[in-house]
């Protein structure tokens, strides 16, 4: 009995336009981290960051730190020479590369191209002209290189002082006390996880779990409306193994989602193993390469990258099965197609509206419901409770509705 309703959710076409909604949603969202990333600024920090990690390891030291400030002064020096030996520089009386920048700064024009004048034109064409002159023999700009030290170097800097760095309102003194040991004391903030990339990471498994939404909505729940459509479950019931249809049915149809969600799962977190960022996946989820401006962006856990990521696919699962199991009883509930859409609809926004809550920053102070609630690991005990709530639904119904069976 429990083969025949398994291979039910096996039917030739749903699994061929689920593998059409594949195709088209990796295309769409899940190859943004494979093609598009990093983009524009970051380029420079990943260059950097990839660079350290080769030379230097999983962290930076203090001989480490002091060796990138001198090539830091020596990208400056070599600047300083460039902008004094240029015609253009020389005619503006500008003498190193921070009277360049200042001057840059001050004259820049901000409107559009289209709107300026003759003289702002002609500063563009100074500023082109000069910025030539500062691109090293490997094509690239020194000026971007100069500009992405300093404000790592800048990033460095916070960390000197605990005091400064936890002495800021966001953070409760509880949190205080917990950064200072794992930040200051184990120096977790030398690790090398370059900028943005948890949070690349965490928008590409919450994607994961939105292509799940639609694929279970697809495959799972209309094989249960089919079989009371045509009265399966009355002849299934005449029979003494078919009485206990509706936990057969549960029960296959929860596997089915097992089968499926380590499918998707395992593809595309497969596919993150053909990128370079594998290399910091045994880095620790703290690093010095946070902004100054984005202070919740630090971790209450000794997790590396790696193991962070782990929790991640734990949490698809969770939020996948409890959506299974939602569904499961929708299925048990609903009389037609019609109604059947009428609900999932609904529900399928409600889990993509968590699901966004939950990933988003997850298992770092900067988390919505962290910042709601204050309680370290908030985003695994949602995904709990929303199993054991939505996977409870259709094992009640399966007892209610037996016992009622057996009343009549």
């Amino acid at each position: 009995m429990f083969t025949v309703e398994l291979k039910k959710f096996f039917q030739p076409f749903l699994i061929l336009v689920a593998l059409m909604i594949t195709i088209v949603y990796y295309n769409q969202q899940l190859s943004f981290i494979h093609t598009y990333w990093p983009n524009t600024g970051l380029v420079s920090i990943y260059d950097h960051a990839s660079d350290w990690q080769d030379r230097f390891g999983k962290t930076l030291e203090e001989e480490d730190i002091a060796e990138i400030e001198s090539e830091y002064y020596t990208l400056i020096n070599q600047a300083d020479r460039i902008i004094s030996e240029n015609s253009i520089a020389q005619h503006l009386k500008l003498g190193n590369y921070a009277e360049f920048e200042s001057w840059y700064d001050k004259n820049l024009p901000l409107g559009a191209i289209n709107e300026r004048n003759e003289k702002e034109k002609e500063i563009v064409e100074q500023i082109d002209e000069i910025q030539q002159d500062l691109i090293d023999e490997t094509g690239n700009s020194i000026v971007d290189k100069i500009n992405v030290l300093q404000n790592l170097i800048h990033s460095m800097k916070q960390f000197n002082s605990a005091d400064t760095f936890l002495n800021n309102e966001h953070y409760t003194e509880k949190e205080r006390m917990r950064l200072s040991e794992i930040i200051f004391i184990e120096e977790g903030w030398r690790n090398i996880l370059p900028t943005e990339l948890s949070t690349i990471f965490d928008a590409h498994f919450k994607s994961i779990l939105t292509l799940l939404i639609f694929l279970l909505s697809l495959l799972i729940p209309s094989v249960f409306v089919r079989d009371r459509l045509l009265g399966l479950q009355k002849l299934q019931w005449s029979s003494r193994h078919g009485r206990n249809i509706l936990w057969t049915q549960f029960v296959s149809g929860m596997i089915a989602s097992i089968l499926l969600i380590t499918c998707i799962v395992g593809l595309f977190w497969g596919l993150l193993y053909l990128t370079d960022f594998t290399q910091y996946f045994s880095n620790g989820l703290n690093s010095f390469f946070i902004r100054d401006d984005e202070p919740l962006m630090v971790s209450l856990f000794r997790w590396t990258f790696g193991e962070w990521i782990i929790k991640l696919v734990l949490l698809v699962y969770l939020i996948g099965m409890a959506y299974s199991g939602i569904l499961i009883f929708l299925s048990q509930t609903s009389k037609h197609y019609l109604s059947l859409l009428m609900k999932i609809i609904p529900v399928g926004f409600i889990f993509i509206a968590i699901a966004n809550r939950v990933f988003k920053d997850a298992f770092y102070l900067k988390n919505d419901l962290y910042q709601w609630t204050n309680i370290p690991l908030v985003e695994l005990y949602v995904g709990i409770l929303l199993f054991v709530l939505c996977t409870g639904l259709p094992i009640i119904y399966c007892i209610h509705q037996r016992n009622k069976d057996l009343v009549s």
